[in-house]
């Protein structure tokens, strides 16, 4: 299973690099949307992680670039709990989950196990 990491934060980057190693998949990381689009549409992902504190993000163009370029992706959208806007826009967008930085890491790795299966 491949999954994509729509983000430029290390920390997040480590963490799932964590959760591939852990479950057997593999990772690939795009630091802008439009990148993260291309790389959907050429490596075949089952998920796309996406970091709401990407700078310049337009999370509703986002999202409905990577669903026709990877229909069948799960998208999951984490950001701060202050940042209420970001995250409602993620939800008006489609993501199908949307979580709290704090939650992120935790639901990036039990997707990835689940999708890995």
């Amino acid at each position: 299973m491949h999954f994509l990491l729509l983000s430029s934060d290390l920390m997040l980057m480590s963490a799932a690099q964590g959760a591939a190693d852990r479950h057997g998949a593999t990772v690939g990381v795009a630091g802008s949307a439009a990148d993260a689009v291309a790389r959907c549409a050429a490596d075949g992902v089952a998920l796309v992680a996406i970091d709401l504190r990407l700078p310049a993000l337009d999370v509703a163009e986002a999202v409905a670039q990577l669903r026709a370029a990877a229909p069948a992706a799960k998208i999951l959208a984490g950001g701060p709990h202050v940042q209420r806007d970001s995250l409602a826009a993620a939800v008006a967008a489609g993501c199908d989950e949307v979580v709290t930085r704090g939650q992120f890491e935790g639901r990036l790795d039990a997707l990835v196990a689940a999708l890995a299966r």
